[in-house]
């Protein structure tokens, strides 16, 4: 005996909606997730490094650029060694861990000097590599 359903058929539609709204999300999702990645927006050449660290998502970016001058860039903005000191003195409040985004042709003297400045200032202090090619 073969059964039959007395249901009217629905609509392909009904279907593809969830399947939509799911695309969607991940969409949405990938899309806003993509921002959280630190960048201090100085493009700089990083040393290479297997080591990690993690905590250190909300603190300040420090960049050294390469070159004669090696300028340095607190948090994206260009400023000078003095000014960083006032700038590292006068956040007592906030987040104090700082990352040392260094390319790898700036002197290696200045680099050390900078993380002395912060360290010295009550900083906790990483220094920006990236993972070997392999």
């Amino acid at each position: 005996m073969k059964l039959e359903s007395n249901l009217p058929k629905q609509s392909p539609w009904l279907y593809t909606a969830p399947l939509l709204n799911t695309i969607l999300l991940l969409l949405v999702y990938f899309l806003f997730t993509s921002d959280f990645v630190v960048q201090s927006g100085i493009s700089v050449e990083h040393p290479e490094s297997n080591s990690r660290l993690t905590g250190f998502d909300r603190a300040h970016i420090i960049t050294v650029a390469a070159g004669t001058d090696s300028a340095l860039y607190f948090d994206g903005l260009r400023i000078s060694q003095p000014e960083l000191r006032e700038k590292l003195k006068a956040n007592r409040e906030g987040e104090r861990r700082a990352i040392i985004h260094a390319d790898k042709h700036a002197p290696h003297g200045r680099v050390i000097e900078i993380g002395n400045m912060a360290l010295d200032l009550g900083y906790e202090v990483a220094y920006s590599t990236v993972p070997p090619k392999s």
